[in-house]
């Protein structure tokens, strides 16, 4: 029978701090520690005093992370301002290309097959429903 392992513990700094109380103060072994609080490794324990000696009770607070998604996310809202106003110089110069309606439907007819027609209507500032009224004129469907 194979016995389930855990790959890793987490213990609390109160409870290494303690197991160093224990172990420095009252004098009391390693293991008798590690069996009453529920440490896995003695060596834990020796980690901790080392740390402990070196820092003290501060050595075991946790660090704040440093994230880099408040990065992240102002390149994004960067990148999606650049997007927008690549998509408004476009559609001024499509403005300046297709000058009626009928010409604007031709460019959807021509593109539909890559792109969303609800796309191609809202980029070229043409109604869904005028562009399917406009096919049914021409008799495609």
């Amino acid at each position: 029978m194979t016995k389930k392992r855990q790959l890793y513990s987490r213990y609390t700094k109160e409870i290494k701090l303690e197991a160093i109380r224990r172990v420095l103060e009252e004098d009391q072994p390693v293991q008798e520690v590690i069996a009453d609080l529920g440490i896995r490794h003695r060596d834990n324990v020796y980690e901790w005093i080392k740390k402990y000696k070196k820092s003290g009770p501060e050595a075991f607070d946790r660090p704040i992370r440093k994230t880099t998604k408040p990065l992240e996310k102002n390149k994004v809202e960067e990148q999606l301002q650049h997007l927008k106003l690549e998509v408004e110089a476009l559609k001024t110069y499509i403005e300046t290309l297709l000058h009626c309606e009928e010409e604007k439907y031709k460019a959807i007819q021509v593109l539909e097959k890559q792109y969303p027609i609800e796309v191609l209507c809202n980029a070229l500032d043409v109604s869904e429903v005028s562009f399917h009224k406009y096919r049914e004129r021409q008799g495609i469907n």
